[in-house]
C-alpha cells in the first residue's frame, strides 16, 4: 500500500512557522500522505516486525549478502561494491576496470539478462541494484546474487 511522509530538519520546518497570511505555509504534500489505508497496513506492517523479530534475524542475512557480494567483486567486471544493510550497488566496469559508455546501457542488459536467470532488479546507470525484501531467506539471496553474477558474466563477457 502506498504511503508517504515529509521528513524535515528543525531549521526547515521553522522557516515555515508564522500566521497563515504571512504565506509561509508550506504548501506541499504527497498524494499519498494520511492515506487511511496505508496507513493501516503500515501499522500492521509494524505488529509484524516486531512479532517476528524482522530486524533481529535480518543480521544474519546482512552478513551472508555481504560474503556474497565480497565473492562477487572477484570478477573482473565488477568494481565497487557497496553494501547499506540489506540494500547494495555494484558497479559494472570493462576488464580495465573503467566504466562502460553510458550510452551502452550496460546495467540494463544485465537486469534483463538477470531476468531470464530469475531476477527482477533495476540499474542506476552501471550500477546494478539489489535491494531484497526483508522476507528473503539466504537462500534466495544466494540464488539472487547468482542469478546477478551470471547476468553479468553474460552480458559483459560477450
Amino acid at each position: 500500500m502506498p504511503l508517504a511522509a515529509t521528513l524535515t530538519t528543525e531549521r526547515v520546518f521553522e522557516a515555515f512557522l508564522g500566521d497563515y497570511a504571512e504565506m509561509k505555509t508550506l504548501f506541499y504534500g504527497h498524494s499519498y500522505c494520511g492515506n487511511p489505508l496505508g496507513c493501516a497496513s503500515a501499522l500492521a506492517s509494524l505488529e509484524i516486525f516486531e512479532e517476528e523479530r524482522t530486524l533481529e534475524h535480518l543480521q544474519p542475512k546482512i552478513a551472508r549478502m555481504r560474503a556474497l557480494l565480497a565473492d562477487m567483486a572477484t570478477d573482473p567486471h565488477v568494481g565497487e561494491v557497496r553494501q547499506c544493510g540489506f540494500i547494495a550497488g555494484i558497479d559494472v566496469v570493462n576488464e580495465s576496470g573503467v566504466p562502460y559508455p553510458w550510452q551502452e546501457q550496460t546495467g540494463a542488459k544485465i537486469c534483463l539478462a538477470a531476468r531470464r536467470h530469475g531476477l527482477l532488479t533495476r540499474p542506476i546507470r552501471d550500477t546494478l541494484v539489489l535491494m531484497p525484501p526483508l522476507c528473503f531467506t539466504e537462500a534466495e539471496l544466494e540464488r539472487a546474487v547468482g542469478s546477478l553474477r551470471a547476468a553479468v558474466r553474460e552480458v559483459c563477457r560477450r
